[in-house]
């Protein structure tokens, strides 16, 4: 028998990185982890083939027992086209993933069958059922309580590898803290189970056999186990050494590795070029609102400090909305990112996800507002589906719409990408980074040539003048050279995501916020923006 695994094209997001596609040509950004690891799950004598319709367009005359379709979100409403063309050609179709495990009732009766939560144990039991003719509607596995030091390598040859740009993996599930608004601990727990090295340097492998060059890790928090990460990223640094430095990694964990400054040196001896920290708020209230605490203990911008100085970009997520925000929440978020020198931000709105303590919160105060789920398109977006406490829907949005456009002017962004650089300073233990190659040195050249064959006065000004900037601002490096190529490339998918969803950046002005300050008292906030002065763009 033969089963297609689907991963269905991605809606634009501000993460998607659309813009990048004339730089890297039909790549797409990042593997479907879950499909390869359930394609490694699935049994002989079965068949399997993986179509990403991100890379390749989906043949829908294809022969197959089976077809099963993974989405997120943002991919729900191309999830249910093709489960339905398909399905047009008498196919049976399986619904699975982040989104039906998180919120199965959005696709009941939508396909012939589900599958909730994790695949390990699951999967393999309804193509066991599958094959006998008596395959259940519904599959719900229980939750967290996958042994993940049995999950198989993702079968990463089952894709066209050169057509990524980044492949992702997973070392651990689940995560120690409980943020209100997250969903991580309703699919995966708040025990942070972990793969074991030896399990994770042989998939890493099988990633540079595949022809990768960048790797994430897809963890929700990647130190959520320290002992753990500190063992794997010796182990990685090794493997990197060994191997000439094949591959650069990036990850997501929390703020509180600024304070263990082994686990810095690991993470840049062992290749890490890109860390996301969730840092969500400026206001101390709203992150103990949010139960958010562990960014609320000690000095934010110190610790992003750290971090950059050891030659690691950081990501930042922002969220506006607490019910501690008030209208003047914009402009100081605005001035926080600038101090910190954090070029990209998923900033976006408080959205109540399903089944998450914020949305039962929220339902019981009788603040949701009556709007589909499936149209909310999650993080780094303006999709509030609840009343906010301390300003009116509008002027969230509003007041989103000027921060998000601020954030992405030239000057703005400029600015924050020479402050992140100019903290890149142990020098003496740069890490190395992925071999150059032909397709490295075609890319560099087309961005050089589109922020210099232009008629867009204002993109070639951009461009010269952060590169005078960087190239005054602090000691040469390779790391540093290369970090500006990567952020300034970036920059064209973040503006062209802004322009068509929120408009021209460069009509926005920073000193003129939406709101005026002198509302009602403004609530604790971080101490960063009252003892560093914001670089005004030039």
């Amino acid at each position: 028998m033969k089963v297609l695994l689907i991963n269905p094209k991605f809606a634009p997001t501000i993460w998607s990185f659309e813009g990048l596609r004339p730089f890297t040509g039909t790549s797409f950004s990042t593997t479907p982890l879950g499909l390869a690891t359930v394609a490694a799950l699935t049994p002989s004598p079965w068949e399997v083939e993986i179509i990403d319709e991100n890379v390749e367009a989906i043949n829908f005359d294809k022969p197959a027992d089976l077809v099963a379709i993974s989405a997120f979100n943002v991919q729900y409403y191309r999830a249910l086209e093709i489960a339905r063309e398909f399905q047009s050609h008498g196919r049976k179709v399986a619904f699975g993933g982040p989104y039906c495990s998180l919120f199965p009732e959005a696709f009941e009766g939508k396909a012939d069958h589900r599958i909730v939560g994790e695949a390990e144990e699951i999967w393999p039991l309804f193509l066991r059922d599958f094959e006998e003719g008596k395959a259940r509607e519904l599959y719900v596995a229980p939750k967290a309580s996958v042994d993940i030091r049995k999950t198989p390598v993702p079968r990463y040859d089952l894709l066209k590898g050169n057509r990524y740009n980044m492949f992702a993996l997973q070392t651990t599930r689940g995560c120690p803290y409980s943020c209100e608004f997250c969903d991580i601990i309703i699919t995966d727990g708040r025990k942070p189970r972990t793969k074991t090295v030896s399990q994770v340097i042989a998939e890493v492998d099988h990633c540079v056999q595949q022809g990768a060059h960048y790797i994430v890790f897809g963890d929700a928090n990647f130190i959520g186990n320290i002992n753990f990460a500190r063992e794997l990223l010796r182990a990685l640094a090794d493997y990197s050494r060994e191997n000439d430095y094949p591959i650069e990694f990036s990850c997501e964990l929390t703020i509180n590795v600024a304070h263990h400054p082994d686990l810095l040196e690991l993470l840049q001896e062992a290749n890490f070029y890109s860390v996301f920290v969730g840092i969500e708020s400026p206001r101390k209230q709203s992150l103990t609102e949010a139960g958010k605490l562990q960014n609320t203990r000690e000095d934010i911008l110190e610790d992003i400090k750290r971090i950059q100085s050891y030659h690691i970009s950081v990501v930042a997520g922002m969220i506006v909305g607490f019910d501690s925000d008030d209208r003047l929440i914009f402009k100081e978020t605005y001035d926080f990112l600038q101090t910190l020198g954090i070029p990209f931000t998923t900033c976006g709105t408080l959205v109540a996800l399903p089944n998450t303590p914020l949305l039962k919160r929220l339902e019981k105060e009788g603040r949701l507002l009556d709007l589909e789920w499936t149209d909310m398109n999650g993080h780094g977006a303006s999709d509030c589906n609840f009343i906010p406490k301390q300003m009116t829907s509008q002027e969230l949005r509003q007041g989103y719409n000027w921060l998000s456009r601020c954030l992405y002017r030239y000057d703005s962004y400029a600015d924050r990408l020479v402050t992140a650089l100019s903290r890149f300073r142990n020098r003496n233990k740069e890490h190395k980074r992925a071999r150059l190659n032909g397709n490295f040195l075609w890319l560099l050249l087309k961005v050089f040539a589109y922020y210099t064959l232009t008629w867009e006065k204002g993109r070639i000004r951009f461009f010269y003048r952060t590169l005078w900037r960087v190239a005054t601002g602090g000691p040469f490096s390779v790391g540093k050279w290369l970090e500006f190529f990567r952020w300034i490339a970036t920059h064209r998918a973040f503006r062209k995501y802004i322009l068509e969803t929120q408009g021209d950046p460069e009509t926005m002005d920073p000193n003129t916020p939406p709101f005026s300050s002198s509302q009602s008292e403004i609530p604790e906030k971080l101490d960063i923006l009252e003892e560093v002065s914001v670089p005004v763009g030039k």
